[in-house]
């Protein structure tokens, strides 16, 4: 027998974005996982007096571009989706060599001139990503740029009334779900902030609140329930734009002379 428990571990993160009716029907799954492995959008919805919308909205706000997304988790959910020895080194390779074959070069471009042109940038990272913001973050303050990070809840909510127009805020996440980050981020885009994200998910919440949104594009990978995705790429972008940012300023400042 399936730990249905499984289920909300491996959508822990974006729970908290789902309304009430959208929660029902996800805890109605995780009650019902057998019969919800066969069970169509329409008898789904028919089964929770809710409409397919409402399903399908369940989905998009739980990170996932559809109803068969859903589906094929669900069929493989007690299944321990981590590849072994040389198995993992090629999942890795795989999700590098896609996320650098979806390069979006125009928006990291702009988002270097963005780096640039700020009098200081404010990186923003949680969890898991939080040493990533922080090495990006201390990559900038090694070239003279100033920049700090921030990791801590009760200060990201304060964002939008301690940083300066002229700054930037740059969000580094995983699943571009996260709560703590969509709340600022609205804001932000509300009061016409520059901000950025680099996210290690295609279409996400997040990416469609930021002035300049990096999407990755990556293989998911689970182990008891656990998300175990590689980060990898989020250092590989990083790595990316502060390459760029920095043969951009030499190249300024060799004309300048």
């Amino acid at each position: 027998m399936i730990n249905i428990s499984k289920l909300v571990t491996y959508f822990s993160q974006n729970l908290n974005n789902l309304s009430h009716a959208e929660k029902h029907i996800f805890y109605y799954i995780d009650s019902n996982l057998e019969k919800a492995k066969t069970q169509s959008l329409v008898s789904m919805a028919e089964e929770n007096n809710v409409s397919t919308t409402t399903v399908v909205r369940m989905c998009n706000k739980l990170g996932l571009s559809a109803f068969s997304e859903l589906k094929y988790i669900l069929k493989n959910l007690d299944i321990d989706i981590i590849p072994k020895d040389d198995n993992y080194i090629d999942l890795i390779k795989d999700n590098i060599n896609t996320s650098l074959s979806n390069l979006n070069l125009d928006n990291i471009n702009i988002l270097v001139n963005l780096i640039k042109d700020a009098k200081k940038v404010i990186i923003v990272s949680v969890g898991l990503s939080k040493p990533m913001g922080e090495y990006f973050s201390k990559l900038l303050m090694q070239a003279n740029k100033g920049s700090f990070y921030i990791y801590e809840s009760h200060i990201i909510d304060l964002i939008d009334k301690t940083a300066d127009k002229d700054d930037l805020i740059i969000f580094i996440s995983n699943s571009g779900e996260t709560k703590t980050l969509l709340n600022v981020a609205e804001k932000l885009n509300y009061r016409h902030f520059k901000t950025a994200a680099i996210i290690n998910s295609a279409g996400s919440s997040l990416s469609k609140l930021v002035t300049v949104p990096l999407d990755n594009y990556y293989k998911k990978s689970n182990f008891l329930g656990y998300d175990i995705t590689p980060r990898s790429t989020l250092l590989l972008i990083i790595d990316i734009v502060f390459g760029i940012y920095m043969n951009k300023n030499t190249s300024n400042k060799k004309k300048d002379k």
